[in-house]
């Protein structure tokens, strides 16, 4: 899909090296799976808004085929 420079991962960046789920999203009041359900998007200083736009339309689409298997 073309997302070269996408950063995206689980979680929050606080627990990124460990399998427990985030205090902090924890603290915001989630459940534990919705925790570890959660995406972060890490932006640079040299991400375009191009680049956004491109990794919402891409997030979208998989969404959108996630939903349809259901």
């Amino acid at each position: 899909m073309g997302l070269e420079g996408t950063a995206v991962s689980n979680g929050s960046a606080c627990t990124a090296a460990s399998i427990d789920p985030s205090h902090v999203l924890l603290a915001m009041g989630l459940n534990e799976t919705e925790a570890f359900s959660c995406l972060r998007f890490s932006l640079g200083r040299f991400n375009t808004e191009a680049d956004i736009t491109t990794t919402v339309k891409a997030v979208k689409e998989v969404m959108e085929s996630l939903r349809a298997l259901v």
